[in-house]
């Protein structure tokens, strides 16, 4: 175009308008020919590249030559109707959706055949599936706003298919017994490598409903759903398999050794460390959600054994000693998770507050720790400090009413009765065992009554044996 405005028509008359017979009748020809070549079943590559040169190149470094009077004045029309436009990216909409899902699942079909193996192997799913999907979403934009906000829907509705898929091909891996003969580092070590998928795909399935329509929102969703599962599956097998191994030094505490001997303890901070080092491998924010749930579970698992009864205090010099061991073991136990980069440091003064009922002698202090314990920990209920009163030998008395009166209007109270979420969950899974009931015993063939006698839980009555027929 600039050889003909420069050369071709300064050799016409000026009134003739040479350039914008020129022009027009360029304009013309090529509109017929791109309808043409619009009108064939193109390959996806080709429909990309004749959308970009009609919607972004033409304007740009042809008709951007030309004098801008003879396009306002309307004596160009487009290239292609609006319809065949409409119609093209349509087809590519079609074909990238076909293309990509049958592209992410053989990706995941790939990938999957080696968690099971010993072999040494790393994962690349997260990073092939972004590459798949990113092809598209960063190029539709280039051709226009519109075209790229389909598209990002698009591949958003395949994103959220795809992590449906991975979320149930996860769960088979996991409940396949086979995977148990697997050498527990290399468990781990897929686990992990399960969940490092997770960020790098839910920032995409992120992007992508940035991008796209509203109407992106439920696909969004579905995809944060599907990799939520995968996280939490993930983390309940670590977190199990590493529980079963401490479990041995958890059930040392709360013993007699335990007052004078730090060897459950230590036992349980050394494993749990030595742990830490595979765990952190994992991507920050599921290696975060992941140590504040085994901060809990171990301040949980710590706790037990203290409830199911297995001290009694009867004596304000056993509580002092008992009372002492576990501010001790909560200061160790909090260096730990510290260490770990825990931020649960709400479970920080779980131990310490439980020590510290067990130690006090006045009822009124007493009362005051019960009840900022209630108010820290909401999910605590009577039943908790009854066991807690119990182990320090305080029963039927006075006190013992007073400081229990205290759990229950806290309980009574609104907020008090809303259940913390499932993260923030402490009491809620610590049991305590059943109190005895209470039955009046006749004496006497009914002519006196006992005092209400307390007795443990009946068992269910053996059967009796048959009598023999008397002769």
């Amino acid at each position: 175009m600039g050889v003909v405005r420069g050369r071709l028509a300064p050799s016409y008359p000026a009134g003739l308008g040479a350039f914008g017979i020129y022009l027009r009748g360029y304009h013309g020809a090529l509109a017929e020919w791109i309808g043409a070549a619009a009108r064939r079943r193109l390959p996806l590559a080709d429909r990309y590249a004749l959308l970009h040169w009609h919607n972004q190149v033409y304007p740009r470094e042809v008709l951007g030559l030309v004098d801008m009077v003879a396009l306002e004045n309307g004596e160009l029309g487009p290239l292609l109707s609006p319809g065949t436009l409409r119609g093209l990216e349509d087809e590519c909409v079609t074909d990238v959706k076909a293309q990509t899902r049958a592209a992410l699942l053989r990706v995941l079909q790939e990938d999957g055949e080696h968690w099971g193996s010993t072999e040494d192997w790393s994962s690349n799913l997260a990073q092939d599936v972004c590459e798949l999907l990113e092809e598209h979403t960063e190029r539709a934009p280039r051709i226009s706003q519109e075209f790229g906000e389909r598209m990002a829907h698009c591949c958003l509705g395949g994103l959220a298919e795809f992590l449906q898929s991975f979320q149930q091909r996860v769960e088979r891996f996991h409940d396949n017994p086979g995977v148990r003969e697997l050498p527990p580092d290399t468990y781990i070590s897929r686990t992990i490598s399960l969940v490092n998928c997770g960020p790098p795909l839910r920032a995409l399935a992120e992007r992508l409903a940035r991008v796209g329509p509203p109407e992106s929102e439920p696909a969004r969703e579905a995809a944060a759903s599907a990799l939520d599962r995968v996280i939490r599956l993930c983390h309940r097998v670590l977190t199990d398999l590493l529980f079963q191994e401490l479990q041995p030094h958890f059930s040392k505490l709360m013993r007699r050794k335990w007052l004078s001997s730090s060897e459950a303890l230590d036992g349980i901070v050394g494993t749990l460390g030595a742990k830490a080092l595979a765990l952190r491998r994992m991507q920050d924010e599921p290696y975060q959600a992941l140590v504040a749930e085994l901060h809990r579970r171990a301040l949980v698992e710590y706790v037990r054994p203290l409830f199911r009864g297995r001290l009694r205090c009867g004596s304000a010099r056993t509580r002092s000693r008992v009372a002492g061991r576990l501010r001790e073991d909560a200061a160790q136990l909090e260096r730990l998770f510290r260490r770990l980069e825990s931020q649960a440091s709400w479970l920080d003064a779980v131990v310490p507050r439980l020590a510290e009922v067990l130690r006090l002698e006045d009822t009124p202090s007493i009362q005051m720790e019960v009840g900022v314990l209630v108010r820290d920990y909401p999910d605590i209920r009577q039943k908790h400090v009854a066991t807690l009163l119990d182990i320090r030998g305080l029963r039927h008395t006075a006190a013992r009413q007073e400081i229990l009166a205290v759990t229950r209007d806290l309980e009574l109270c609104e907020v008090a009765a809303l259940s913390p979420p499932r993260d923030r969950a402490f009491f809620a899974d610590i049991p305590v065992p059943r109190p005895p009931i209470c039955l009046s015993l006749p004496l006497f063939l009914g002519r006196l009554l006992s005092p209400l006698a307390c007795l443990p839980w009946p068992r269910p009555p053996s059967p009796s044996p048959l009598r023999r027929p008397q002769a």
